[in-house]
């Protein structure tokens, strides 16, 4: 059974780029289309009134940056997305949304390897697990964070 849609968590570091490889890989050898989501996190927990800044402000220049950084990686591999989505909040509440909003029937997601996999699993993304009707791939990425010119080089 080919996939159709499938969902990109992204937490946007530098060790992503394989994940998003492959996540287009798979996008086009299923000719899915290819959704990806990034999760900031919720930052009135995050600036706890000490600081004297208006925090909508603040999220609208982050997810600027982020929807910037996302088109750039999706540039690099010369890959339209059919849908980026840039919440905050609960990361396990907005991506099952998001599945559920794109009917989405795989969710690819990655794993540092320096943490252990149950508990990167567990204490990140147990709520995948429970998604209807949507596979989970989790991709391990790699601890090293790869340098300018070995990115050119993998492109």
């Amino acid at each position: 059974m080919p996939y159709r849609n499938i969902m990109l968590a992204l937490e946007l570091n530098a060790r992503e780029k394989p994940l998003l490889k492959r996540a287009v890989e798979l996008a086009e050898s299923h000719q899915a289309r290819l959704h990806i989501i990034h999760v900031s996190p919720e930052l009135g927990s995050v600036y706890t009134g000490s600081l004297s800044m208006d925090l909508r402000q603040l999220k609208t220049k982050l997810r600027l940056e982020n929807g910037h950084e996302i088109m750039q990686m999706l540039k690099q591999e010369a890959f339209n997305a059919s849908s980026i989505s840039l919440p905050d909040g609960d990361i396990r509440q907005a991506v099952q949304n998001a599945v559920k909003a794109q009917a989405a029937d795989l969710l690819i997601c990655g794993r540092q390897q320096e943490r252990p996999f149950f508990g990167h699993l567990f204490s990140h993304s147990s709520g995948f697990l429970d998604i209807d009707g949507c596979d989970l791939l989790v991709i391990k990425l790699s601890d090293k964070i790869p340098t300018e010119s070995e990115s050119k080089l993998g492109s």
